[in-house]
């Protein structure tokens, strides 16, 4: 089975602080060469994907983001993807994920529920993956996508990432951890998207991190 860091996405992201539990912002921005239609489709398939088979989004969106248990990797927090639930009518899903701490599975199929909403406001369109539950792993998190056409051709699109951890992993993540295995992995998760958008594909790179 494949792995990936928790990033949320997809769906979940760390975050990294003292004592206290706050809130880990990052908010990205791109302009799309492509029509705002276009890069609709792809954040909504990308969200889809996420909420009813994120092994899939290893071929273009997770792409050259690294494998967890890559032998060239250091990253002390891994997620496998077990299983998953998905209702279309609500847009709502759950996914089933162990996550391993230094290599020990410290949560053993641990339920992750979500639901995605969209709305349009002064012709921005605003989509939203909000994680509803997560027992003691998130206490709460949500990720945005704000499209909005420049021209014909081309579109803003902003992303923006919110993620607090429950007790356990806000103590134990610490802030070098969040920037070396999670914000480039989070940047490069929104190229990619934005490539697959303009061409319809993504092209594999040499990872320059891992």
């Amino acid at each position: 089975m494949k792995k990936i860091l928790l990033i949320i996405c997809a769906l979940c992201a760390m975050t990294a602080f003292g004592s206290e539990r706050q809130t880990r912002r990052v908010y990205l921005e791109r302009v799309f060469d492509c029509p705002k239609e276009r890069a609709e489709a792809v954040v909504d398939t990308f969200v889809y994907a996420l909420q009813t088979d994120i092994n899939s989004l290893f071929d273009w969106a997770f792409l050259g983001t690294g494998e967890q248990g890559d032998p060239k990797g250091k990253d002390a927090v891994s997620v496998v993807y077990t299983g998953n639930s998905y209702e279309v009518e609500t847009r709502t899903g759950i996914l089933t994920l162990t996550i391993n701490v230094l290599g020990m599975p410290w949560f053993k199929n641990r339920e992750l529920g979500s639901i995605y909403r969209d709305s349009v406001v002064n012709e921005t369109r605003h989509a939203k993956l909000d994680i509803t539950y997560s027992g003691a792993l998130l206490q709460a998190a949500d990720g945005q996508f704000h499209t909005t056409a420049l021209n014909e051709n081309q579109t803003q699109v902003d992303f923006e990432l919110n993620v607090t951890l429950g007790k356990f992993f806000s103590a134990f993540v610490t802030n070098k951890m969040w920037n070396e295995v999670a914000v480039w992995r989070i940047e490069k998760m929104i190229d990619n998207i934005k490539e697959y958008a303009e061409t319809g594909k993504v092209t594999a790179r040499e990872n320059e991190k891992m």
